[in-house]
């Protein structure tokens, strides 16, 4: 009886600690699977994040990408209507001035939407006006007039004597020395106030004049109006021609004054900086 009281005591004490273990095992079973499931949530999480990041930017790429093609179209456009403009009153003025040598360019580094031209007519000579005003006006309206222009292009026709009206200066002697480029030198004097710096290329003089009461110096004008004659050149012409330079730019000051002869006329380009004149006449036809 006691042998079978043990046996018995035996049994349920395995059994207990058989109930024990599967408790425990199922136990980490469902930690483990719980693990799992956070961790695959957790990977699902950071996957919809990455994929919202990466359209996010993908979106604002595309933005920048079109707001910059949109910039640049805007500017090529606005390029374009600078351009046709001064293409537009030119075409007017030929038909207003037939043979009369136009610019093509109207030499600005800006505000060539707002350009206006004027002009006057007569026997003996053209006049062309060049300026810039608060808005675009049609060509040759009396508005334009009170504009102040930065370039003025002359015409005089059927000219007798060319060389009264260019003033080309031939080459001076016995006067200082003046090295204004490596190939290239001046000659300079003094007269009334004034300092005077002059050198020659081809069929071209050139003369560059400074203030002495503004403390002016011609050399740094006289290498600039070297460096644009050899960028640019200068119009065709069979003629001694001229150019004249005083030292300062401001609009309406037209400082530069450059003259040649073309067949039986003389022209007269005065503008407000050198670059602008030099600008225009290259494109001259």
């Amino acid at each position: 009886m006691k042998k079978n009281r043990k046996n018995l005591a035996l049994l349920l004490l395995a059994a207990s600690l058989l109930a024990g273990c599967a408790g425990q095992s199922n136990s980490q079973s469902s930690q483990s699977s719980q693990a799992k499931s956070e961790k695959k949530a957790e990977s699902k999480a950071i996957s919809k994040s990455a994929a919202k990041s990466a359209a996010s930017s993908a979106v604002s790429s595309t933005k920048s990408s079109s707001s910059q093609a949109s910039s640049k179209s805007a500017a090529s456009s606005s390029q374009r209507a600078d351009a046709n403009r001064m293409g537009t009153l030119t075409s007017q003025l030929r038909v207003k001035l037939p043979g009369m040598l136009l610019p093509a360019a109207d030499g600005l580094g800006q505000g060539s939407s707002n350009l206006n031209i004027r002009y006057t007519s007569s026997s003996s000579q053209n006049v062309v006006y060049y300026s810039v005003g608060n808005s675009p006006l049609a060509l040759n309206d009396s508005r334009i007039a009170n504009e102040k222009p930065y370039a003025v292009l002359t015409e005089k026709k059927n000219v007798a004597d060319a060389s009264s009206l260019i003033n080309y200066q031939e080459p001076k002697t016995g006067l200082p020395a003046v090295k204004i480029a490596s190939n290239v030198t001046g000659t300079e004097e003094g007269a009334a106030g004034s300092t005077y710096l002059q050198f020659n290329q081809g069929q071209w003089s050139f003369v560059v004049r400074a203030s002495n009461v503004q403390g002016q110096k011609p050399l740094p004008t006289a290498q600039k109006l070297l460096a644009l004659y050899q960028q640019y050149g200068l119009p065709d012409t069979a003629a001694k021609s001229s150019v004249q330079v005083d030292v300062g730019e401001s609009l309406g000051s037209l400082n530069t004054v450059i003259t040649w002869a073309k067949g039986s006329s003389v022209y007269q380009l005065k503008a407000h900086s050198m670059e602008t004149a030099f600008k225009m006449l290259k494109s001259l036809n």
